[in-house]
């Protein structure tokens, strides 16, 4: 009797120090979430499964055609996920249907349609991102709520792991 509860006190004990390592992994290195929503499509679509990085903003700053992970501004405790579209300096401007950034036309080859309405030009200040959804009609993002602080950002998308037929890097796009 005396060598099943000294098993079970190892046992616990590995658990607590399995619990700590996963907590503190999910915290400051990786975390899983799940796409909400048809706003990163053509890219991402609702349902799959990614892995954000959430080391990488603490050695480099956000650049543009990454796509992060963040707390929504009105509602800190939901996530979104957008596209870096702009950068501090940045002037961002939306017009003809187009993404213009320091006055230069954009071609985004992954936004699939004409992109209805106008914005800005706006200039980035220091400390906020211009993000945005690559289904640009679809898309709750910086046209309608602002620019997003920048500790708002928990990390950047890198990985996709689910579905299984799409398990991949998910890539930079600054076309």
């Amino acid at each position: 009797m005396n060598n099943f509860f000294h098993g079970l006190k190892d046992w616990f004990g590995d658990f607590v120090k399995a619990l700590i390592f996963f907590l503190l992994l999910q915290t400051y290195v990786a975390q899983g979430f799940v796409i909400e929503g048809s706003c990163m499509e053509p890219e991402l679509h609702s349902h799959e499964k990614i892995m954000v990085n959430k080391m990488i903003y603490r050695v480099k700053e956000p650049e543009v055609g990454e796509i992060v992970v963040f707390r929504y501004p009105y509602e800190p405790g939901k996530d979104f996920v957008k596209r870096v579209v702009g950068v501090p300096g940045d002037v961002i401007a939306i017009k003809d249907g187009y993404l213009y950034r320091n006055g230069k036309k954009m071609n985004e080859s992954f936004v699939k349609e004409y992109v209805f309405g106008t914005y800005g030009p706006l200039k980035v200040p220091d400390g906020k991102l211009c993000v945005m959804g690559d289904n640009r009609n679809n898309s709750h993002d910086s046209r309608a709520w602002g620019l997003l602080d920048r500790n708002m950002v928990k990390g950047r998308a890198d990985i996709r792991f689910w579905p299984v037929k799409q398990i991949g890097l998910i890539p930079v796009r600054k076309d």
